[in-house]
């Protein structure tokens, strides 16, 4: 049977990507999770692997070819199986989840019949002074999410969209100009929607650092706080999924796909950990290192850039009591952390000084109250103290 390779959805901003090149070539036999090209997004250079086994029997797509997640770009199968008439914009217009541990890295459909499927038309809602401007400035409305009701375009988001346009010419539109575009369409889109609020709770670290000096230099603060959060997560769920604007409902997911974020060349990128529950320590200092030097190299994979469901900030050494930082929409949390610092600390009705760092939860205030933010920052004090 001739299956799809599919590009993925990799996160909810993401509009287009880049294919860049072909990694096999028609007639070359593949296994399953072999990887057949390679695609450009604004974060990284991401290989796409084919959820099956067989023959590249036809490529839809061209190098140099800019094409929007869910786009079927070739077709595996056994070698005398007949290939569909298929054409180069077909899309799959099936329901893709968000990758996810128990889902292939690309999304491999069987193809059931040669008929292409349409592409949907999004039905544009917008202002009446928003469409006058984007008028005026020349904006492509079908590039802008809208903010308000319904995803109603208001003026706001056209007056942002004009911003980010003339960001773009100024820099050339380059890849850099592209990474700086998206982070502020992502900073902008979370400020106006997501009602922040946040809580903070100091935590004594001194078993943590403790136990950091006996595991080697390989495991990092992040490791244990990663750690930390695995243990704690299961028991408040509410904080670990994503939001859905059109349902305006919070998806609670299982796995726990901790986000980290890292500051690269190219820009902040958040790539996201495998499931953390049940994995040990040790484990986990191991993948997050070798994130961070894929992050640092331009070379995630579309697993690790799939949408985290939860994300940590660890600002590091230094001498950073404490901040906020904005949530990365559908998650609906983020937890920031200071740095670690001697501080008088009262233990057992005595001052004591000890190694302590202030751990800011900010949440969405749609999805959790305080009540759920308070009970999650205890557990999580309790457990990295013990």
């Amino acid at each position: 049977m001739i299956s799809e390779v599919a590009i993925p959805v990799m996160d909810q901003t993401t509009e287009t990507v880049l294919l860049t090149r072909w990694l096999k070539q028609e007639g070359d036999a593949v296994r399953t999770g072999d990887a057949v090209c390679e695609i450009e997004t604004d974060k990284a250079t991401v290989e796409i692997e084919a959820g099956t086994e067989g023959v590249l029997r036809k490529t839809l797509v061209e190098p140099g070819t800019r094409i929007p997640p869910r786009t079927v770009v070739a077709l595996v199968g056994p070698a005398s199986d007949i290939v569909p008439d298929i054409d180069p914009d077909y899309n799959a217009q099936k329901t893709t989840p968000l990758l996810s541990n128990d889902n292939p890295v690309t999304t491999a459909h069987a193809v059931d019949s040669p008929t292409p499927a349409p592409a949907p038309t999004r039905e544009i809602r917008i202002s009446p002074r928003a469409r006058r401007l984007a008028e005026t400035h020349q904006v492509d409305l079908a590039s802008i999410a809208g903010s308000g009701p319904d995803g109603r375009i208001i003026e706001d988001d056209v007056k942002a969209a004009i911003e980010h346009k003339n960001q773009v010419a100024a820099t050339g539109g380059g890849t850099d100009a592209r990474v700086a575009r998206a982070k502020a369409e992502r900073v902008s889109l979370s400020w106006r929607t997501i009602p922040h609020f946040h809580m903070e709770v100091t935590v004594d670290l001194s078993q943590i650092v403790s136990r950091k000096s006996a595991a080697g230099s390989r495991v990092t603060f992040t490791d244990f706080f990663a750690l930390a959060l695995a243990q704690t997560l299961p028991h408040h769920p509410v904080l670990n999924g994503h939001w859905q604007n059109d349902a305006q409902a919070l998806t609670m997911i299982p796995a726990i796909r901790l986000g980290l974020l890292v500051q690269t060349d190219r820009g902040l990128v958040i790539p996201a950990l495998r499931d953390l529950r049940g994995r040990s320590l040790a484990d986990i200092a191991a993948e997050r290192e070798q994130l961070v030097n894929q992050a640092h190299a331009g070379t995630l994979t579309a697993t690790a850039l799939q949408e985290p469901t939860f994300t940590l900030s660890n600002v590091g050494p230094g001498h950073i009591d404490t901040f906020t930082a904005i949530i990365s929409p559908p998650q609906v949390a983020i937890l920031s952390v200071g740095s670690i610092q001697q501080r008088p600390l009262v233990v057992n009705a005595e001052l004591v000084i000890r190694p302590a760092a202030t751990f800011t939860l900010g949440v969405d205030h749609r999805a959790v109250d305080g009540r759920q933010a308070a009970a999650f920052l205890e557990q999580l004090k309790t457990n990295l103290e013990s």
